[in-house]
């Protein structure tokens, strides 16, 4: 998680407060049930928070960039947005995949490549850092990616 870390902090000027959070948004549910003896969080719950403050960055970002589009259409172009394909595009654009944690099964089947481990990876960090330092962080960072 320091090589994480390090690249946060690098690229895009994050650090977070509660790492924690970090390491759960970077723990797919097949790591955490290998390693339960641990009692290991994963990335479950960031992942439906992260989903709601996605959806309303986008939201917004669209309600302003187009005033005379009607509902319909600014609804459209928020699910092109925010579908799993788009999200796991993000997550690699952000070289996030080479970070989670996977269980070994997860691994060997090229989870680390699918589509929908890495689109929940990246609500999952949208939650984290929603929890740690609040929705204008979560602005500023999808403003840069």
């Amino acid at each position: 998680m320091e090589k994480l870390q390090a690249l946060l902090s690098e690229r895009f000027q994050i650090v977070f407060s509660d790492t924690s959070l970090l390491d759960t948004a970077f723990t797919h549910t097949s790591y955490a049930n290998e390693h339960r003896l641990l009692k290991i969080s994963h990335n479950e719950r960031l992942e439906f928070l992260g989903d709601a403050a996605l959806q309303l960055v986008i939201s917004v970002y669209l309600y302003k960039r187009y005033p005379n589009k009607p509902e319909g259409e600014m609804s459209k172009m928020r699910s092109t947005i925010v579908r799993e394909e788009s999200l796991a595009g993000f997550t690699k654009a952000c070289g996030f995949e080479q970070y989670i944690r996977l269980g070994k099964g997860e691994e060997k089947s090229g989870g680390r490549e699918r589509a929908t481990i890495l689109g929940d990876l990246w609500e999952a960090f949208l939650g984290a850092l929603y929890l740690d330092q609040g929705l204008p962080a979560v602005e500023k960072f999808l403003n840069q990616v």
